[in-house]
Order: C-alpha cells, then sequence, then structure tokens
C-alpha cells in the first residue's frame, strides 16, 4: 500500500497552461527516489526504461525497421459535470488528426526546422485511431463520457476507474482541472501499475476545436512520446534549464531543455553544438519533430513486452478493439446529470442527458419515488415520497438500447413531519427511513443504528470509521420541522466520540435548510481535539461506556423560527488519512423553550416534559441526573389519576404511555425528587 501511495505521487511529465511550453517543477526527482526506498526493483525497472538507445543493425535492417508501421487503438474518457470539459467528438476526433500529423511528419511547420536537425526528423510510421469496440465486444466510438467529480483530478490510484486494458488500448483521460497548475502527464512504460497506464490531460489542450487552440495541441504529442518510453531531452527530470542532461537518444544533443523558443542562442552545454529546441519532447512552444533516434527507441517500445506494449499493432488486436475492421451503427450508452442532488417532497427536478456512443432516438426516464415517468430527451421528476431516490434512464435507437440507473437523488420528508419537543433517540422503527434520511457514501460505512451503546435507552446511531472508514463526509437528515409559531428553538444532540491518535483531524458538523437542501447554513462545527468526548486517545474501535464518555450540545436556532420546512443535516467527515474513530449520536430534538413546560415551573430546570398539548404519551429528559422518586398525574380537581412505577424513572430519558384513555382537557403532572417537586400544567388533545 505505501508503495502505491508513492507509485502515484511519480509525474513522468508536466505541461502548464501558460503562454509556450513552460517550466514545472514536480519534485519528480525526490517522488522517484524515495520510491526506490520503498521498492529496490524499481530502479533497475526505471534503468531499464532510461537506459540509452543502441542501434546495432545494418543499413538494410535499420531500413526495415524504419519502415514498420504500427496503428494504436486509442481511447478517451472524459471526465466531467456538465460544464465545458465535456469536449465534443469532434474535438476528439481533431486530437487524433494532430496525432497522425505529427507522428508522420505531415505536419507543415516541418519546413521551419533548422538545417542542424532538418534530415534527422523522422516520419515515425505511428497511426493512431479511435477504437470502435470496447474490452468487452461492444461497439464504441472510442469515447467514453462520465459526469464525476474525479474531473477535478488528483494523482490517486483510485481515479483511474474507467482505465482499459493498456495492453489493448492507449487510455486518454480527459478532465477539467489537475493539482500543481499541470495539463497533462504521463508514465513511462513499466514504471507504474497497469490501471494507471494511461495519460492524463486537461480538456483545453486537446485538439485545435472547441475548448482546444493551435497553440496548445501538441501537448498529447509530448505526452504520447513519454507513454512510448521518451524522456525529455535533458533526461528524467521536469525542471528544464537547470543542468545539463540527455534522453538517452543518440541523435539527440545534450541539453538543459528550454522554455523559450530561441533558436539563434540553442548552444548551452557543448561548444559548437546546437540543441533540439524544436523537439517535441522540449519545454519550447516551437516544437515541431521527432529524431530518427527518437523513432527508434518508440519503435522498440512497441516491440518490447513491457506493458504488453508488443500487442496493440498486433492484427490479433487491431480486430479485437475494431480498428482493422471497424463497427458501425453503435447503440446509446446513456449517462445523465440532475438539476440537483437534494430536494423534498412535492418539488419537480430537472434531467440532462449526456448519453453518447451512438445518436439517441428514444429515451424513457423512471424513478423509485416520484409518481411521473419521461420520454423526452431531458425529462423531468416530480418526487412524490422522501428517502434516496433512484433514477432509471433508458436510451435506445435502432441499433440497440442500454439503461443506466443511479441513485442519486435525496428526496427531504415534506412540511409537518418532524415534531418538536420529541426527542429522537433512534428506539423505536427503523433507521434509516423516509423520514430520518442517511447517506450512502461510495464505499465504507454510512450511519446506522447501533443497539449495543445508547446515551439514554438501547439505541443510537454511529459511523463504523475505524473499521469501515467512508469515502468522504456522510450525512443524515431530519424530518422538517415547522418553526413558523415558534420564536425560542434550541437544538440539542448528544454524540462520544474518541480521537484514534493526537494528529486525526475527524469532523462533526450541523447544518441547516429552510429550502429544501439548496443551501445549507453551519449551526456547529467541532474537529479533531476539541471533538472528543473522552479526552483521551483510544487506539482501539471507541465504544462509548458510560455517560461521562457522551457530550450534550445546544444550539440555538431561532435565527430560523418563522420558517415552515426546517431541515438539519448532521455531517460527519473522516479524517483523509483514514486513521480516525468511531462516533455515536442520540436524542436529537428540537426544543421550544418559551411554549415548552421548562419555562411554567422554574424549579429543577434539568428536568423538561413535553410535548405540551400531548395526545398519547408524554416524555421526561432528565438533563441533571437527579433521582426522581415518583410521577403522577392529576386532573384539575387535583384528584390522582396515575402513578408511574419506579423502575421508568431510573435513566435520562422516560416515556410515560397509557395516556390515551385521558379526556381532553387540562391534566397536572408531579415530579418528586429529594430535595423539590416540580408541578406542570399539560394540555390533552
Amino acid at each position: 500500500m505505501r508503495l502505491m501511495k508513492f507509485l502515484r505521487t511519480v509525474f513522468l511529465a508536466f505541461l502548464i497552461p501558460v503562454s509556450g511550453w513552460a517550466q514545472f517543477n514536480c519534485g519528480n526527482t525526490f517522488a522517484q527516489e524515495r520510491l526506490f526506498e520503498q521498492d529496490p526493483s524499481a530502479r533497475e525497472r526505471f534503468i531499464n526504461v532510461t537506459q540509452p538507445v543502441t542501434d546495432p543493425l545494418k543499413d538494410g535492417e535499420r531500413e526495415t525497421l524504419s519502415n514498420t508501421s504500427f496503428t494504436i487503438p486509442v481511447v478517451f474518457h472524459i471526465l466531467h459535470i456538465g460544464g465545458n470539459e465535456n469536449i465534443s467528438d469532434v474535438q476528439v476526433a481533431s486530437e487524433i488528426a494532430i496525432l497522425n500529423r505529427d507522428f508522420q511528419k505531415k505536419n507543415a511547420d516541418t519546413a521551419n526546422i533548422v538545417s542542424q536537425f532538418k534530415n534527422l526528423a523522422a516520419n515515425c510510421n505511428i497511426q493512431f485511431s479511435l477504437a470502435t469496440l470496447d474490452p468487452n465486444g461492444n461497439c464504441t466510438n472510442g469515447i467514453t463520457r462520465h459526469y464525476t467529480t474525479k474531473t477535478d483530478w488528483t494523482v490517486d490510484m483510485n481515479n483511474y476507474t474507467y482505465t482499459w486494458p493498456p495492453s489493448k488500448y492507449l487510455n486518454v483521460y480527459v478532465v477539467k482541472t489537475m493539482q500543481n497548475g499541470a495539463a497533462g502527464y504521463a508514465y513511462l512504460p513499466g514504471t507504474a501499475p497497469a490501471v494507471m497506464d494511461a495519460i492524463v490531460i486537461l480538456h483545453n489542450y486537446v485538439g485545435s476545436i472547441g475548448t482546444g487552440n493551435g497553440y496548445t495541441s501538441r501537448a498529447l504529442t509530448h505526452e504520447v512520446g513519454h507513454w512510448f518510453n521518451l524522456q525529455h531531452t535533458w533526461g528524467s527530470t521536469n525542471n528544464p534549464g537547470v543542468s545539463c542532461g540527455d534522453d538517452g537518444v543518440s541523435d539527440t544533443p545534450v541539453t538543459k531543455g528550454h522554455s523559450q523558443c530561441n533558436l539563434q542562442n540553442a548552444v548551452d552545454c557543448t561548444p559548437g553544438v546546437v540543441e533540439n529546441i524544436q523537439n517535441y519532447m522540449e519545454y519550447a512552444y516551437c516544437s515541431n519533430m521527432y529524431t530518427q533516434g527518437q523513432k527508434t527507441r518508440m519503435h522498440n517500445c512497441l516491440n518490447s513486452a513491457t506493458n504488453a506494449r508488443n500487442n496493440l499493432s498486433t492484427n490479433g488486436n487491431l480486430v479485437a478493439t475494431g480498428v482493422l475492421t471497424p463497427a458501425s451503427g453503435c447503440a446509446p450508452v446513456p449517462e445523465f446529470i440532475t438539476s440537483t442532488t437534494i430536494t423534498c417532497v412535492g418539488n419537480a427536478v430537472q434531467m440532462t442527458d449526456y448519453s453518447y456512443n451512438g445518436t439517441v432516438t428514444g429515451w424513457k426516464w423512471s424513478s423509485s419515488l416520484a409518481s411521473n415517468t419521461s420520454t423526452v430527451q431531458n425529462g423531468s421528476f416530480t418526487f412524490t415520497n422522501s428517502g434516496i431516490a433512484s433514477v432509471k434512464l433508458v436510451a435506445g435507437n435502432s441499433f440497440g438500447s442500454d439503461s443506466l440507473t443511479k441513485q442519486i437523488i435525496t428526496v427531504l420528508a415534506g412540511i409537518n413531519t418532524g415534531s418538536i419537543n420529541v426527542v429522537q433517540g433512534f428506539e423505536s422503527g427503523t433507521f434509516p427511513d423516509n423520514l430520518w434520511i442517511a447517506s450512502s457514501p461510495q464505499y465504507g460505512s454510512p450511519f446506522l443504528t447501533n443497539s449495543v451503546t445508547a446515551f439514554t435507552g438501547s439505541n443510537c446511531v454511529w459511523v463504523n470509521n475505524y473499521f469501515d472508514n467512508p469515502n468522504g463526509a456522510v450525512s443524515f437528515y431530519s424530518p422538517a420541522f415547522n418553526l413558523q409559531t415558534s420564536s425560542s428553538i434550541q437544538l440539542k444532540f448528544s454524540y462520544a466520540y474518541a480521537q484514534q491518535s493526537a494528529a486525526n483531524n475527524d469532523q462533526l458538523k450541523v447544518w441547516v435548510s429552510t429550502n429544501c437542501g439548496s443551501s445549507w447554513s453551519s449551526v456547529f462545527s467541532s474537529a479533531g481535539s476539541a471533538l472528543t468526548t473522552t479526552g483521551i486517545l483510544t487506539t482501539g474501535p471507541f465504544s462509548p461506556t458510560t455517560s461521562a464518555d457522551w457530550r450534550t450540545v445546544s444550539v440555538n436556532l431561532s435565527s430560523f423560527s418563522g420558517n415552515s420546512k426546517v431541515y438539519v443535516k448532521f455531517e460527519f467527515t473522516p479524517d483523509a488519512n483514514g486513521a480516525g474513530n468511531n462516533i455515536f449520536m442520540d436524542d436529537i430534538n428540537l426544543e421550544n423553550t418559551i411554549s415548552g413546560l421548562k419555562n411554567i415551573d422554574n424549579t429543577l430546570n434539568g428536568i423538561v416534559v413535553f410535548p405540551n398539548p400531548f395526545s398519547g404519551s408524554v416524555h421526561i429528559t432528565n438533563e441533571d441526573g437527579v433521582v426522581i422518586n415518583s410521577v403522577k398525574f392529576y386532573d384539575v380537581s387535583m384528584r390522582e389519576l396515575k402513578h408511574f412505577p419506579d423502575n421508568l424513572l431510573n435513566n435520562r430519558n422516560i416515556l410515560l404511555n397509557g395516556l390515551e384513555e385521558f379526556k381532553a382537557g387540562i391534566y397536572f403532572i408531579e415530579i418528586k425528587t429529594p430535595g423539590a417537586t416540580k408541578t406542570l400544567k399539560l394540555i390533552k388533545l
């Protein structure tokens, strides 16, 4: 695993989106050395792929090799969130044309090659062709499209989700942004795991039309050179202009590398030897050639078993990828996005079709929580039920159809589904349900019911963050609380958490929305050592064992008074390093401190009785943990009606049932402790 983490950081080439091919210091040398420390065999692999090219062939053999041609099946994986990065098929085709032009020396600007290198400029005899069959033998246009936040690319093995076998295809990922200002990178063959054997490039460095342009269109020519085992002309670093270096190719002179195209002063390392600034493996912006030696190196790569490059151009592979006999008439592959990922019952959500691979002539939309279906390209749903909604699109044409289902929309419960002054202690019913709704991470633990420990009662909810660390934030949502007639609201909840290490930075946030989740206001946030409720590090899996392991939080929500639909979201974000611990939550309550009984009798303020008015049951929360000797109900004549048994009274959350028999009217509840008595007026509906 540690080896994989280092592999993720080994950039073999970078270009940045500024004028010209510009310098970028990426720390490549440091990352490689760290890789060598972890895996000594990696140094030998690196030396093997960067060693100088030997050319022992006789003239006739060399001529035969130079006439050898290769055809490379290509697939573009376009990662997008519906923006300009979702480039068109035509823009991709433009890039394929540019690659074929450059690798076959058909570019008109070869006329500008300086005299010292004009005879060395090579037709590399390499053809690029979009695949027309995918790894499963299905029809494709060589372009896949994926709606995903991975389009904001970071160098992580888990991001290479869509790679087709690199022994059969050249994989190109097209993304929106890239860390450290890079515009593209590739690994030399044999230095990274197969799933990472792909090129990653920004959308505006692809092709010369659409978001691309002629000035940056050769970025992929450069990166494909790396994929064919070419280094930068100055060597294996990403830093031109620092020191003289060699790329292991005999006819590319030793050079420092250049980020400016000063052809009149191209002698930096060897007196009298002009350097090949116009090489595609330079950072200068006047690149227009590969040399004969680089061609030999690329051909050697394509004849090598390393990463099965020697399979790419075989007849068998060209048939399997649909290059030799192109497939035609593809059925579409469905893809779509939604106008929002969170809404509430009664609201409409718009769908946008992003299907690809073939022209779609028919659509059918359906959802598990909606009352309608749709057959237009960009359908919409009105949700009649709450929960996590799945959305299904069937896209088709005369050649066939396919379907895609995403569990993508959180539909919050409708108005008046949440009750003020009623504690959610997760003691009855199921969790999650269609009122208290929990999101599911891509992998790892969501919020689930825990019946082993609780602050009060027997149950709470928790995230198993020790053994089953979730992927990103996990949340659960409350029903809709109606605060139109409430002027002073307190949100109370209890939680328990312990850090695994002092560096751990797990985070708990609480949010409130009044517009069906379109926007959220943060009302509570705590992380790391401030979040812990135990005060000590727990290196094993944490589980609270006493009430002292819990903390009760009170948050003033008075600023949200007057709103008819108030939703609360509890969000837990595990530390990105994965070394976190479990969190538990219990006893969630929105308490109306003005109309609630707590302010009618000012004695024993730690004892709260609700709801008022009541119907079939009454709750008592004993926040101070004082001993309660008795609980009795009286009518207005102070005649005792009900005396609750002592065994109900020995916890902090008391549920009094059996009050359905009372007629509507006014009653009194008497709560006795060793030092005081609290008497409150209640109204029965």
